[in-house]
């Protein structure tokens, strides 16, 4: 069986990013900053800043953390990449968007309080 990559087209021109902030703003985390590459369809690579560990035993077995603190990038794409097809959706301290929100769900992390 072969399968073959198709190049998606995206609109240069298009503001992508403001979907991207107001995501991240109703979910409460406000302090992020986003990467956008259009090289083979448009994936965001959102650095989320403004975050607090609550329960370090509940953040993914993979996820480098020292001394209470950890970074978090979060991939949102218009196509699959192997973080998930082959990685589950988390490499590292990188994830998809699935994955940022079991650890908002599970307890794991919460937006800082300002």
């Amino acid at each position: 069986m072969k399968n073959t990559f198709k190049k998606r087209e995206a609109n240069q021109a298009f503001d992508h990013q403001s979907k991207i902030v107001e995501l991240f703003a109703q979910m409460g985390f406000n302090d992020i900053e986003i990467k956008t590459s259009t090289t083979n369809g448009i994936s965001h690579y959102v650095n989320v800043y403004d975050f607090t560990v609550v329960n370090e035993n509940r953040l993914y077995a993979e996820m480098f953390v020292f001394e209470g603190k950890t970074d978090i990038t979060v991939r949102i794409s218009d196509h699959q990449s192997n973080l998930d097809t082959i990685c589950n959706g988390v490499s590292g301290n990188k994830m998809n968007l699935t994955a940022f929100k079991n650890l908002i769900k599970n307890g794991a992390i919460t937006p800082k309080i300002k």
